[in-house]
């Protein structure tokens, strides 16, 4: 793919043409693109650490910001309700998530581009990504990389799921590795970027002027074991569904997943699930 840079925003990204996105998912499965409908059914609580870490930047007026890994556009939208006079961006590969941002928040600028190779023109006073970088590798340069653009006194802020040691993410892992399934998941695995807090620490410090590093574990309140599995199908468990050959293979996978997932997670006294979540959250200033 060629380079461009979008107009107004010095943005030079990957170019990603709509219409080849589409058709690619309609050729090969092991090439889907997000389901916003699907990860948005859980607005609120996905919705919830980007206003967490908006609200620890310090930062009164910044001028410019920019949503790396955008979705839906519920995060970018949280960065309005806090800086209504800010010109926002918001990025994302996904042509569906970015098609949905427009639907929903059409006043904004949204564009589809690989953010994990990027570079830009101009400084950002606030970067800004929720729940995205996990799915990108090399964080040892995309960090910095990242930190480059914020501008003079801007900051980078971010917050990346650390849930690898929750029941739910190893009952996956455990489903996977079975020899019916592993010849379609091998790798899977890998494919996300899961850093400890000390990672962040030791990559930030020694470039940042302030750093601000926390950990927050969210306990999201279930209907059923079944919502464990509508919670994982569009995030973790999906890069290893979009390998499996069919609908029925996939289902398959899931009534497994969720077999494991039952004797992991007890059922609360008012029948309810309890879900821990970790997430790590930095904000690095200049």
């Amino acid at each position: 793919m060629n380079d461009f840079i979008v107009a107004g925003t010095g943005l030079r990204v990957a170019a990603t043409r709509l219409d080849a996105i589409l058709y690619n998912n309609r050729k090969n499965r092991s090439m889907l693109d997000w389901n916003p409908h699907q990860y948005l059914k859980f607005t609120n609580e996905r919705t919830q650490p980007s206003i967490d870490l908006a609200a620890r930047i310090k930062l009164e007026n910044p001028r410019s910001i920019i949503d790396i890994g955008c979705g839906p556009g519920n995060s970018t939208h949280v960065l309005r309700e806090r800086w209504p006079n800010a010109k926002l961006v918001g990025l994302d590969s996904s042509a569906n998530m970015i098609r949905k941002a427009k639907e929903d928040y059409p006043d904004m600028e949204w564009i589809i581009g690989d953010a994990s190779n990027f570079t830009s023109d101009r400084t950002f006073d606030v970067v800004f990504s929720n729940a995205a970088l996990q799915w990108m590798q090399n964080h040892d340069s995309l960090i910095p990389q990242l930190f480059s653009i914020a501008a003079p006194g801007g900051t980078l802020a971010v917050q990346v799921p650390a849930n690898n040691e929750s029941s739910l993410h190893k009952a996956v892992l455990s489903v996977s590795s079975k020899e019916k399934w592993s010849k379609f998941t091998s790798g899977c695995e890998s494919l996300m970027n899961y850093q400890t807090a000390e990672y962040y620490y030791n990559l930030l410090a020694p470039i940042s002027t302030k750093l601000d590093l926390w950990e927050t574990i969210y306990y999201h309140v279930l209907a059923s074991h079944t919502g464990l599995i509508e919670w994982y199908r569009e995030t973790g468990m999906r890069i290893f569904l979009e390998r499996l050959p069919d609908d029925a293979s996939r289902k398959e996978f899931e009534n497994e997943v969720l077999a494991e997932c039952r004797r992991s997670y007890k059922i609360q006294k008012d029948g309810k699930v309890l879900y821990p979540f970790k997430r790590i959250f930095f904000v690095a200033y200049k």
